[in-house]
């Protein structure tokens, strides 16, 4: 349990650090049209919603979930793919969010870190991550911290 708890931390410390790296506004899990991008607080907790083109599909528990309206970004040798809002702090219901923090070169990369928060609930993977020539698009799997279930999905930015 101290284990995931620590993984877990190193996963929204990864993602904090991408969100300062990221130049400019990203996406939410709804049509880019609709999204208001920034920095807001949800029942006092900070939150960044980001918006943009960026589009991902995940797979976990049988079932296939769609995100769009994100951001990619690279900066200090990595790629980070945002889409919705993520929230740095505790807080109940958490919105849709997906995150993925890889080295910035083509090619399978293990020990990336994946972040994916749906129906409320946070789920943080350390995990191998496969990014296409020119890096606007890849894949992700890795099992999630605590649990026997298994996260996979794609991206493109």
């Amino acid at each position: 349990m101290k284990q995931a708890i620590a993984i877990s931390a190193l996963v929204v410390a990864c993602t904090s650090a991408m969100l300062v790296a990221t130049v400019g506004a990203s996406g939410a899990v709804r049509a880019a049209d609709a999204c208001v991008p920034g920095v807001k607080k949800i029942n006092g907790v900070s939150a960044r919603t980001f918006c943009g083109p960026a589009k991902a599909t995940v797979k976990m528990n049988g079932k296939t979930i769609s995100y769009s309206g994100g951001e990619c970004s690279k900066g200090a040798g990595l790629l980070a793919l945002n889409i919705g809002t993520v929230v740095l702090g505790k807080l109940k219901n958490k919105p849709e969010y997906l995150g993925v923090a890889a080295t910035a070169k083509a090619g399978a990369q293990p020990r990336q870190t994946i972040a994916v928060v749906h129906a409320g609930t946070s789920r943080s993977i350390i995990g191998s991550v496969t990014l296409k020539p020119g890096l606007k698009a890849g894949t992700f799997s890795g099992k999630v911290f605590g649990s026997s279930a298994v996260i996979s999905g794609s991206f493109t930015c």
